[in-house]
């Protein structure tokens, strides 16, 4: 039997939301969105349930695990997973892209259409005829890039000779080398551990007759008749967007003369070995998630074949690989991670607390609930010896405890969530289950998170701080995304910090010297971050809009506003000129894309109340701008108070979109209820 929020995530007419009345001021409307939101909580974890989806190229490791380890797929999950993919197939040519609002790519159909036809498609079906049209027009499976000749070859649908190496020599040198690869970000780090443990060992799965069909099927020629030692470079010029360097081509071809010709059988164990042991660390670290899907899957190939099929490790990963699968009206599949948690979460409670809502007795309990969820998922333990990982116990991470890692916004964000509840008189019941000097762990990791060395001076990060030179981009193998080698520094993940060590700050004199100088040096990053035309670049959210937001907060911080600030004026004025005659705001994936600012045609919610909340805080002098803002964000709220999915939030590597579903009840409320705060309570 489902309940009500499973009919909500399912679209079900069955869905009984509360009945809320028309409204006839702002405020009236933000506790209509305020009802709605709390009303769709899971009262069970405190946290709010979403498929965190867009990236096309996760499912592929669930189905490709299961096919190589022969563990069967449910029926149920076969169908629904089955039935996704079909429903985000392109409406016009039927393949898929890198993202499900990309255009079809190399990649992503023949990913998707490989899963299709693993799970049982038959190939005569119409929508793989059609994808399988649109693939041959785009060259054939040939043209994939690294990770999608990777999958191909794991799934003995391509050679290892084609793929270039990923060598495991890299995780065997003194971690002093500059290049060392546990220097690399950690999520390139993940998947090329275990990727090139594959690769060197040549894994591939058994051989059967629907392989040998799909061989016959994804090509634009015969298997005998393809060459694939002279395909490893080529890429289907629509899915490249990260060219090879003449350097990474030089040294992928010493390699191959390497592989081929001198390294001995003894060192490709001892470095196996070593990549081996690496990803036992990295599964205790996470309680065998995985950082993310993709290379978690690859993790779990592995250890089926160090293990056998019944490896007690090898059952953990292959039982928690079902964690990162959500279903939703659209069908089942592989999110980007085990969900978004911890940042909704800490988000909700500021915003409540921004808007003037958190103190009121109907959300005392919801409120409640999530301050729980913050508590239970805030790091009490270190990472064990010889993963490499830094300090973080105190932080908090972007979805679960269990996901291991520490993110810097993430930690700031739920220090100041945390603090908020524990500063105010209406929580006091619950003041007792928090002890708020573990918060001085928290302000230690993320002090220690800041760039403070020759990289991008007083920056924040996303889960470490930056260790190896950013000049490793030339070897960047993936082809598909940019700035993946090492940690960057974000102006949102700057603009967080900011925020969370200022809101300490005000309430502690823990390192209060450190705190103070990190502020500072933070606020001159983003006040020299910014660009000519007075925007902020954003890699987490699209784009400029999102960027503009965080940074003009973060300002604020600092008491600089429209008012006395050239560089708040700057940002406001970037803003204004690109709100849309309806009065909002919409900025396309492609401005990720390009790094130029690209608008919707039609104005789009989440990005109205994005810069509506950076005007607010920057205290724009121009209200018929900000109400115009209200007005349109209120035109689209339903009649139970709620918002419509409309376009796409997040990106992440500059060239992929995902989904943040609560972003679009989250930022509304905060919007409107700052308005309220600064004009009053408005008529509609």
């Amino acid at each position: 039997r489902q309940d009500n929020l499973t009919k909500y995530l399912l679209n079900e007419p069955g869905f009984q939301p509360r009945i809320t009345e028309k409204p006839k001021s702002i405020l009236d409307a933000t506790f209509n969105a305020a009802n709605f939101f709390t009303s769709i909580q899971d009262e069970n974890s405190g946290t709010w349930p979403v498929q965190y989806k867009g990236p096309m190229f996760m499912t592929i490791g669930y189905v490709a695990v299961c096919y190589f380890t022969k563990t069967p797929i449910p029926e149920y999950e076969r169908r629904e997973l089955i039935r996704y993919i079909i429903n985000t197939s392109h409406p016009v040519d039927g393949g898929w892209g890198l993202h499900e609002v990309d255009k079809s790519t190399c990649f992503g159909t023949t990913i998707n259409y490989v899963i299709l036809r693993l799970l049982g498609l038959d190939a005569s079906h119409p929508v793989c005829l059609k994808a399988r049209r649109t693939l041959h027009k785009l060259g054939g499976a040939i043209g994939n890039p690294h990770w999608g000749k990777a999958w191909l070859a794991i799934l003995n649908l391509y050679s290892w000779e084609g793929v270039n190496p990923a060598p495991t020599e890299l995780f065997a040198l003194p971690y002093w080398v500059p290049i060392h690869p546990m220097k690399w970000w950690v999520h390139t780090r993940a998947i090329y551990i275990p990727l090139g443990y594959l690769s060197t060992a040549k894994v591939q799965c058994e051989l059967d007759p629907l392989l040998e069909k799909i061989r016959s099927e994804i090509f634009t020629k015969p298997w005998s008749k393809i060459d694939f030692s002279s395909n490893r470079n080529r890429v289907c010029g629509i899915d490249l967007y990260y060219p090879h360097t003449s350097l990474l081509n030089g040294l992928n071809n010493i390699m191959v003369l390497y592989e081929t010709y001198i390294r001995p059988t003894w060192l490709l164990d001892h470095c196996n070995k070593k990549a081996y042991d690496l990803i036992l660390k990295e599964l205790e670290n996470t309680k065998h998630l995985g950082i993310a899907p993709v290379s978690a899957a690859f993790e779990t190939i592995v250890l089926y074949k160090e293990q056998g099929p019944q490896g007690s490790d090898y059952l953990k990963s292959l039982e928690r690989m079902k964690e990162v699968l959500f279903l939703s009206d659209l069908g089942l599949t592989v999110m980007g991670t085990n969900g978004s948690q911890v940042w909704d979460c800490a988000f909700f409670i500021q915003y409540f607390f921004n808007a003037g809502l958190a103190e009121l007795p109907q959300y005392h309990d919801a409120i409640v609930r999530t301050f729980e969820f913050l508590i239970r998922s805030q790091f009490d333990e270190e990472c064990v010896s010889g993963s490499y990982r830094d300090k973080r116990k105190g932080a908090w991470p972007f979805s679960t405890k269990d996901q291991g890692y520490t993110v810097s916004d993430c930690t700031a964000e739920s220090i100041k969530a945390i603090i908020m509840v524990m500063n105010s008189e209406a929580f006091s019941d619950v003041h007792h289950i928090y002890d708020l000097t573990k918060l001085h762990d928290a302000i230690d990791v993320l002090l220690s998170l800041q760039n403070v060395g020759s990289f991008e001076f007083g920056s924040f990060s996303t889960y470490e701080k930056i260790k190896a030179t950013p000049m490793l981009e030339l070897i960047n193998p993936a082809e598909v995304f940019g700035n993946i080698m090492v940690e960057y520094p974000y102006i949102e993940c700057t603009d967080s910090s900011v925020l969370g060590l200022s809101y300490f700050h005000r309430y502690s004199s823990y390192r209060n010297a450190d705190i103070s100088l990190a502020i500072k040096r933070a606020t001159d990053y983003i006040i020299q971050s910014q660009q000519v035309d007075g925007s902020w670049y954003g890699c987490w959210g699209i784009c400029f809009t999102y960027a503009g937001m965080f940074a003009l907060e973060a300002l604020a911080e600092i008491n600089l506003d429209y008012s006395n600030s050239e560089v708040v004026r700057k940002g406001c004025n970037f803003l204004v000129t690109r709100q849309l005659p309806d009065g909002g705001w919409g900025e396309s994936m492609k401005s990720s894309e390009t790094h130029t600012y690209v608008s919707t045609r039609k104005s789009l919610v989440v990005q109205t109340s994005w810069a509506l909340i950076g005007l607010l805080l920057a205290r724009y002098p121009d209200k018929e701008v900000l109400r115009k803002a209200v007005d349109l964000i209120i035109s689209r709220q339903g009649e139970y108070g709620e918002w419509k999915f409309e376009q796409v939030e997040g990106v992440f590597n500059h060239s992929c979109a995902i989904e943040y579903p609560n972003y679009k009840f989250l930022f509304p409320i905060k919007a409107l209820g700052l308005y309220v705060k600064r004009f009053g309570n408005e008529r509609l």
